[in-house]
């Protein structure tokens, strides 16, 4: 009498691994979305309004119809720019969130003795995006209406004129203790969070000068 065929079960859970790992084999694998499949964001390290702010958000509408996708901008001011920094830096690194980094990129390396990221490993450049000027502006009111007014007002009295700009180590920053050294004057530097604060306390009178940047 033949016996009814007994399977082993260790030789029938390999089978089924074998036969699991060919049709793993031979599935077609999921198409990889395509870029962007979700929304892109650009982290300004400023406050609204300043002149890094609007480059960046004109980038933004311009990068959502080129890309058919939906962009956010994010303004994370603080530390001289480091507080945005460090948060792109601390993002995943798949391509969706974006620094506007600036001139305080490469100086804060320099003026930072430790910085909670490290510039050239933690980022890649992408594109220049624009240029920029610095420039010297003051209150309409105000009675300097010339460089030659502001040195002598500031060689008159020592201390008393101060001049704001978006943010140590920023351009306008670098440029205005430029500007003292040359002219050898003293002003005090009050930083601020972004070009429009400090533009702000300047119609108001609280800063007596502004050292800021156009981008061209």
């Amino acid at each position: 009498m033949q016996m009814p065929f007994q399977p082993n079960s260790k030789i029938t859970a390999v089978l089924f691994a074998l036969a699991a790992l060919l049709l793993a084999a031979i599935s077609p694998e999921p198409a990889a979305a395509a870029y962007p499949d979700r929304i892109i964001k650009i982290v300004v390290p400023f406050a609204p309004g300043g002149g890094t702010d609007v480059v960046a958000r004109t980038l933004a509408q311009e990068m959502a119809k080129d890309l058919n996708a939906n962009l956010v901008i994010e303004n994370k001011p603080g530390a001289g720019t480091i507080i945005g920094t460090q948060a792109v830096a601390a993002s995943e690194p798949d391509g969706y969130t974006l620094l506007m980094g600036t001139f305080s990129h490469a100086v804060n390396l320099n003026l930072s003795a430790k910085l909670p990221y490290d510039p050239h490993r933690d980022f890649a450049p992408v594109a220049l995006i624009a240029r920029s000027f610095n420039f010297v502006v003051v209150n309409p009111k105000s009675p300097y209406h010339s460089i030659a007014d502001l040195i002598a007002a500031a060689k008159a009295e020592p201390d008393k004129l101060s001049y704001g700009t978006y943010g140590t180590g920023t351009s306008a920053h670098l440029a205005g203790e430029l500007f003292k050294n040359l002219a050898k004057v003293n002003l005090t530097t009050v930083p601020y969070k972004g070009a429009a604060p400090a533009i702000t306390d300047l119609i108001g009178g609280q800063i007596q000068v502004m050292a800021g940047a156009a981008p061209l």
